[in-house]
């Protein structure tokens, strides 16, 4: 069949309509999905939604996932190993008065104070945070993630903390920030102490909260948590190396020493 020129110029100016409209939707959508124009606040909010998305399935983030919560001796690590080696941080909890850890999620530890040790309500709480920040990204933006997007959840206090007051710390080498911030939840007033860490694996941290009308008798433990906190890099498991079977060299043909025995020769 044969076609005229008229309709085979038609065809081709449609193709390049179709072909120029494609090509200008892709690149649209590849400037605005550009990692160049995405801040590490947006990087940020992005990995964390897609964390806790209900099909989501975390990836391992700990050296052995049944070290969930403090050990006998009280200090509670909290492990990020996305690449190795494995990076740590971890703080003392007080042996008196003794801690004990939630069943509700998200889990905080409990540490009665004296006067209320039948009241939990009036009890410490101190959280952990991990995959606080991108990697690399400055700690301001862990403290954000540890105290405003973690404590904004209806399972933590329903609302982000306001932050009062910052202090940069060195932990062990690594950058470190303190915060001293208050929190309400419902008709109660909060307040505490966090501290945060970066590491190549991304941030860390933990929350230290009480309520207002027991600050007399709670903030010196908080205090003295926070300033627990010890950050390490972990190394990995050298693997063992066994000798492999090797054959044993051939005989040298010129030692006489491997020539069989002549009648006249000594046995």
């Amino acid at each position: 069949m044969r076609i005229s020129p008229i309709t085979t110029c038609s065809w081709v100016a449609l193709a390049i309509l179709v072909l120029c409209t494609g090509l200008g939707a892709w690149g649209q959508d590849s400037s605005d999905q550009s990692p160049a124009g995405q801040s590490l606040g947006d990087a940020a909010r992005k990995a964390r939604q897609e964390h806790s998305a209900a099909g989501h399935v975390a990836a391992k983030q700990s050296v052995n996932e049944e070290d969930d919560g403090p050990d006998p001796g009280g200090v509670w690590r909290v492990r990020l190993c996305t690449r190795p080696p494995c990076y740590e941080l971890s703080v003392a909890l007080p042996k008196s008065p003794k801690w004990t850890r939630s069943a509700v999620e998200p889990r905080p530890v409990l540490i009665p104070l004296a006067g209320h040790e039948a009241d939990m309500d009036h009890a410490i709480r101190i959280y952990p945070g991990e995959g606080l920040a991108p990697m690399f990204a400055p700690v301001d933006f862990a403290k954000r993630g540890l105290l405003q997007e973690l404590f904004a959840r209806p399972e933590y206090f329903g609302q982000a903390a306001r932050m009062l007051r910052d202090w940069h710390v060195q932990i062990d080498g690594s950058a470190g920030l303190v915060t001293q911030f208050t929190v309400l939840s419902g008709t109660n007033h909060y307040r505490g102490l966090s501290v945060v860490a970066a590491s190549p694996n991304g941030s860390y941290g933990f929350a230290c909260v009480f309520r207002d009308e027991d600050a007399n008798a709670a903030a010196s433990i908080c205090e003295a948590i926070v300033k627990s906190a010890r950050s390490q890099a972990l190394e990995p498991a050298k693997l063992r190396i066994y000798p492999t079977y090797q054959d044993p060299p051939p005989d040298d043909p010129d030692d006489p020493a491997d020539d069989p025995p002549d009648n006249g020769d000594p046995q």
